[in-house]
């Protein structure tokens, strides 16, 4: 009875209420969500469990001013079918976000943005209310509800692609910290005399296993190192080198290629390791670009992870590939927007 009560109470990622209190799960409510990226945007409404109903994808121009690109999203969101029938916005959007205000307070995809109030903005504009939140937090949500089918209570996202980032989710509320900055697990010190990182610091996660910082890896390796494939896929040219390139030669079975591959691999399954030992989740969604060719190195991952985590956290804690990458930003952004403040039962 009290598992019971503690659910029909929670925030709620998993039964969120309404302003009535009335569960999301009711037939017929549904939500918008926009994904905000560099190059595309995602919208789309979203069932009360995560489902796709309609979603519809726009270019994002980069260089136009932030009411331009924001008067393009409400136009394009205003086509889909069930759009009057959506109260909530949630936005997802890379960059430093201050969650409470919903301003942008600048984004590394869009260099016009800064200081943006993106929630005051799009609720002018849209007529409805706005919730504002960063890429990683709303992938987690959608982890959460795609990847996990709402069943996790603690659950890490970590977001594999240019960059490393990470969402947090304890006893199914997200959590952002006191300042909003939670879940910055690329910039996890592992090696603290290792690689800079675009953030200053040296040794951090991302400059390790991160996208771009894994082709200047295998640039610098490869001074030293013959690798056949990569010099007949690249004519010799590194600068031409890219993870997806890497991960081609590997399959190949070009040794120096599956050494990178490796030590990628290693590096992420210290991550994994310093994550279950400090969070003890009961599950872990490894997303982003960089895990379509997860096979190259998470066998790599799992072995150090085993060697460093520890027994009883390790077995409770379920290690999973998204299978919703490309979905998990829109959806997430759209259950951002099903969120409420806590209640709490008397006794």
């Amino acid at each position: 009875m009290k598992k019971i009560l503690m659910y029909a109470v929670c925030f709620s990622l998993f039964f969120a209420l309404d302003a009535n209190g009335r569960g999301i799960k009711e037939e017929g409510l549904c939500y918008l969500g926009v994904d905000i990226g560099g190059t595309s945007t995602k919208i789309a409404i979203v069932n009360s469990r995560g489902g796709i109903k309609e979603d519809i994808f726009i270019n994002t121009n980069k260089d136009a001013e932030p009411e331009e690109v924001i008067e393009t999203i409400v136009k394009a969101a205003s086509k889909l079918k069930d759009y009057s029938k959506v109260e909530k916005i949630g936005v997802g959007i890379a960059g430093d976000i201050d969650y409470e205000k919903g301003i942008v307070r600048f984004s590394p995809n869009l260099p016009k943005w800064k200081q943006v109030p993106l929630k005051e903005m799009l609720e002018k504009s849209s007529k409805k209310k706005v919730i504002v939140d960063n890429d990683a937090n709303v992938a987690s949500i959608g982890a959460f509800w795609l990847d996990a089918k709402g069943e996790a209570t603690n659950l890490i996202c970590i977001t594999l692609g240019t960059g490393v980032g990470g969402g947090l989710i304890f006893n199914k509320e997200l959590y952002r910290g006191s300042s909003g900055t939670a879940g910055e697990i690329g910039h996890i010190t592992i090696f603290p005399n290792g690689s800079k990182c675009n953030c200053g610091n040296k040794g951090c996660v991302e400059a390790l296993i991160g996208a771009n910082y894994l082709s200047k890896h295998a640039v610098n390796y490869l001074k030293k190192h013959k690798s056949p494939v990569i010099d007949k896929l690249t004519g010799k040219n590194y600068s031409q080198i890219t993870p997806k390139l890497i991960f081609e030669a590997a399959q190949s079975g070009d040794d120096a290629a599956k050494e990178l591959c490796k030590r990628m691999g290693k590096n992420l399954g210290i991550l994994l390791a310093d994550i279950i030992n400090f969070v003890n989740p009961d599950t872990i969604v490894i997303c982003g670009g960089m895990t379509l060719s997860s096979k190259n190195y998470m066998d790599y991952a799992l072995d150090e992870t085993k060697k460093r985590a520890f027994k009883s956290a390790l077995e409770v804690c379920k290690i999973v590939i998204s299978k919703n990458t490309d979905k998990l930003g829109v959806v997430g952004a759209a259950m951002l927007s099903a969120e409420t403040k806590k209640q709490t039962l008397a006794n």
